[in-house]
């Protein structure tokens, strides 16, 4: 996923299970780790997957070489997935890491996206459609990833947002700065559990995460995995323009509702908190 957070632990994850961390991935992680290999080194991998994607998709007129292309991104979201799983098994967590699997996830939609527009009979409305897409897409993927890495936080009883160091330079900045302005940051819930009694803590915890974790699994054609499958189905119809409408509007429309549902289950245990 954008931005995996190595040092996420495999226990806790979020219930909204994705390709990513599917049996696929889960099964190869042994191999790999017997092979010693990198976790940079898989998420390289991944990333020439979907650059080889990319390169399909010039003809994505064609069904075949468009279910190529959607092939070779499956096994981009399999070494996605795979990379992470492998960090945390091996010691090998690193902040260069979570920025490295960042820019490859990045780079898999940046190919694909410029592959649709270089191939698509009206050009200029494409450039302009892919452009605003890309903006609506890097923006719900921090969102998404962001809520995700919450959920797991405070199930683990961390109720401050993860502190990023600044080691990337102004990239890793500008990616962590985002990363906070769009979900990674300690809002007026976590304050309240931790100014709880673990006994009241632990309640409000029970009521909030069964609606957390349901509007998880809601959000989760915001997931690569979810925009993976609409790219094919947008390509197989023979029309590009399909996808990034969706995902300007429609997925757009789908952060909002599910940033108003999050916040309006804290918002109503941290009142619960107050009265108490």
């Amino acid at each position: 996923m954008i931005g995996d957070d190595r040092r996420t632990p495999p226990r806790n994850r979020d219930d909204s299970q994705s390709l990513a961390d599917s049996r696929l991935s889960r099964a190869l992680l042994p191999g790999a780790i017997r092979l010693g290999l990198h976790p940079n080194l898989v998420t390289l991998a991944g990333l020439g997957f979907g650059l080889c994607a990319g390169a399909a998709f010039t003809r994505w007129a064609d069904p075949r070489f468009a279910t190529l292309g959607f092939g070779l991104l499956l096994c981009w979201l399999v070494m996605d997935g795979l990379d992470g799983q492998l960090a945390r098994a091996t010691g090998k967590s690193s902040d260069i890491g979570r920025l490295l699997d960042g820019l490859a996830d990045y780079a898999a939609f940046v190919a694909t996206y410029l592959a649709l527009v270089l191939t698509h009979p009206r050009p200029l409305l494409a450039t302009g459609l892919a452009a605003a897409a890309g903006v609506a897409h890097a923006l719900q993927a921090q969102f998404y990833e962001g809520e995700r890495a919450t959920y797991v936080r405070r199930l683990r009883g961390q109720f401050e947002a993860v502190v990023r160091p600044e080691t990337g330079g102004p990239f890793e900045r500008f990616y962590n700065r985002a990363e906070a302005l769009l979900a990674n940051r300690t809002r007026p819930f976590d304050q309240a559990l931790a100014a709880t009694p673990p006994e009241q803590r632990q309640a409000m915890l029970q009521q909030w995460q069964p609606r957390a974790a349901e509007t998880l699994r809601l959000m989760s054609p915001l997931s690569a995995d979810g925009r993976v499958i609409v790219i094919w189905l947008a390509l197989l119809i023979g029309e590009p323009i399909c996808y990034w409408l969706w995902e300007i509007a429609g997925l757009s429309l789908l952060a909002l509702a599910a940033n108003a549902r999050l916040r309006q289950a804290e918002s109503t245990r941290t009142d619960v908190a107050v009265r108490d």
